[in-house]
């Protein structure tokens, strides 16, 4: 082979040949090693790095929530001493509480708003009387006037805080409530407290050491009550995915932070009123400069490149080489059976299989066109067979016309002809393999009929066939041959009146056959080993061909969908039970399991 020989080669098979297939090859391989190693290295870096800014974010945001927590702290002080004032108790339990009672809580309301910065006007809720007691009015009134009452009616929320627009186009109010408890926990009224809504919101600002890009509020029900987008205040945080991610980080801890796409979202949460504080700020505000490792990971990429295409080139040399040996031993037999060079014997061995590969595709070609010829003989075959029938039901349908001409009247003989012609047309015609439960049962009552013309009255036929199953479909020929078995074995030699009782019905969604007969029954050995062979689909029991062909044809339609057992007792006869799913439209129920399979 000339030396030039592989870029020949090259030029001639491109993307296929084994220069390429090695340098994709070893590129893939380099690859498999240095991509692991630079994401370790990427991972550990970015750990590393995110590690330090959200711990920063967590600290901030937690220094946040301490300031948070002091302007919520005088309220639950205030609760306090509203729930565990005597006066209050009264107030809440009494169904006219003394004058003297609602001095004391008007005066103690009034105390709360004189003494504090925050609380603009506090409020007791009878719930047992639906009075609302002012420290700003100073009387009790209905609950009318007052919005929140509506707010809490609806929830029963044991603590609420939440904004309202009162007399504005702007939330200018928030509102603190907490339910005040009798001595067995039941809840006998309402503390609420009235702040204003833009010094709340100042003093969260401020809380910051430097405003994040966004400030959340949530209350523990997922109320957001502050955000920087005043169309998200007041809805529930669930519809958003980053603030519901937040909410899930901070279930179980007092502070964390998580990343949520280019966004570091930090959460504290309020031990006092169990807030939750978000502030969001910009991944890109905290990342630093990653140039100098990505141009170290592109000088990688360039000498996994360089290297692979060495590699590919020095081994496909040494490839080529190699297939010039193998086609120099395939052609010349000598050396291939002298095979007398130690350092080409592995080639050898290549030319060995070929040579053998090649004998035996001609044996399978030779086999395959023996088999091809056969099959040509059964196609021939079938097709023949496919002529008889119809001369058959051309004959009967002749002589049946025959007769009725000669004797100028429908005769037994005539009906029996009829209805073996149909029998006959019904079990030859092979386009179809599926038809209505309707038709199986009117072949099978033809049978039956049949048979009534050869026994009359030694033979009594009891059919009871649901109208509700009539339209499913269902698998052609499984009812007759069970009625078959029936007289020819089951009733045979009885003396006494045959009796066959043929029941169809629908039971839970799946058409149900039941066969019966009062014959002699068949043993219980006989009788388990066909009941497993129906369940296995495999028996060398005599006289079980039949069964088993049903079963299977059963099993191919239906799958699981679909039961065969047999039941007797010596000397009371047998019945048959035959069930599958009801279908309507049976072709395209095998379609999709076909297409399921696939």
């Amino acid at each position: 082979m000339k030396e030039n020989s592989l870029f020949k080669f090259i030029k001639l098979y491109r993307w296929r040949s084994i220069f390429f297939r090695y340098l994709f090859s070893f590129f893939l391989i380099i690859l498999a090693i240095f991509i692991p190693y630079n994401i370790f290295i990427w991972t550990y870096y970015n750990y590393v790095l995110e590690k330090e800014i959200t711990d920063q974010s967590t600290t901030v945001t937690l220094k946040s929530k301490e300031i948070f927590d002091l302007l919520t702290s005088e309220f639950f002080a205030d609760y306090r001493l509203a729930s565990n004032s005597s006066s209050v108790q009264s107030y809440l339990t009494s169904a006219s509480p003394s004058e003297e009672v609602l001095f004391n809580c008007k005066d103690m309301l009034t105390s709360m708003t004189s003494d504090s910065d925050i609380i603009e006007e506090a409020f007791l809720y009878d719930l047992k009387n639906g009075m609302v007691l002012s420290s700003r009015t100073g009387r009790t009134s209905e609950p009318d006037g007052y919005n929140w009452t509506y707010t809490y009616a609806s929830t029963k929320l044991s603590f609420m805080m939440f904004p309202r627009k009162v007399h504005s186009q702007d939330f200018n109010t928030l509102y603190i409530c907490s339910e005040i408890t009798d001595s067995h926990n039941s809840p006998i009224g309402v503390f609420c407290a009235s702040l204003d809504y833009t010094n709340f919101v100042d003093i969260v600002k401020r809380s910051f050491e430097e405003e994040p890009d966004r400030i959340f509020i949530v209350s523990d029900i997922g109320l957001i009550l502050y955000s920087d987008s005043p169309d998200l205040i007041n809805t529930i945080m669930f519809e958003h995915g980053d603030l519901y991610a937040a909410f899930n980080s901070a279930k179980q801890v007092e502070g964390n932070s998580i990343f949520y796409d280019d966004t570091i979202i930090s959460v504290a949460k309020s031990t006092v009123s169990h807030l939750l504080l978000m502030s969001y700020n910009n991944r890109s505000n905290f990342i630093k400069d990653f140039t100098n490792l990505k141009i170290l990971l592109l000088l990688g990429g360039i000498s996994i490149f360089v290297l692979s295409f060495f590699l590919s080139l020095f081994i496909s040399l040494r490839q080529y080489h190699s297939v010039a040996v193998i086609m120099d031993s395939l052609n010349d037999p000598d050396k291939l059976a002298m095979n007398k060079n130690e350092r080409l014997s592995e080639f050898f061995y290549i030319s060995h299989t070929i040579a053998d590969i090649s004998h035996e595709n001609s044996h399978i070609s030779s086999e395959l066109d023996e088999k091809v010829a056969a099959l040509k003989k059964y196609q021939i075959a079938a097709l023949q067979a496919q002529i008889n029938p119809h001369f058959l039901f051309n004959t009967l349908q002749l002589i049946n016309l025959s007769i009725m001409k000669e004797v100028k009247k429908d005769i037994a003989a005539t009906r029996l002809i009829s209805l073996l012609s149909n029998l006959l047309h019904y079990s030859y015609d092979t386009e179809h393999y599926t038809v209505t439960v309707q038709q199986e049962i009117d072949n099978a009552l033809k049978y039956l009929e049949i048979q009534q013309v050869r026994y009359k009255d030694h033979l009594r036929i009891i059919s009871d066939i649901s109208d509700e199953c009539t339209s499913f479909e269902t698998v052609k020929l499984i009812l007759q041959p069970f009625i078959e078995n029936s007289i020819i074995h089951g009733l045979k030699g009885k003396t006494e009146e045959w009796l066959i009782v043929f029941r169809c019905y629908l039971r839970n969604d799946s058409v149900v056959y039941e066969i019966s007969d009062n014959g002699c029954g068949i043993p219980p050995a006989q009788l388990d080993r066909l009941n497993t062979s129906i369940e296995s689909l495999c028996s060398d029991t005599p006289g079980s061909i039949g069964i088993l062909n049903i079963a299977q044809r059963l099993r191919l339609i239906f799958g699981s969908q679909c039961s065969l057992r047999l039941e007797s007792a010596s000397r009371a006869g047998t019945t048959v039970i035959l069930e599958h799913k009801a279908l309507n439209d049976l072709s395209s129920y095998l379609e999709g399991t076909t297409s399921e399979k696939k």
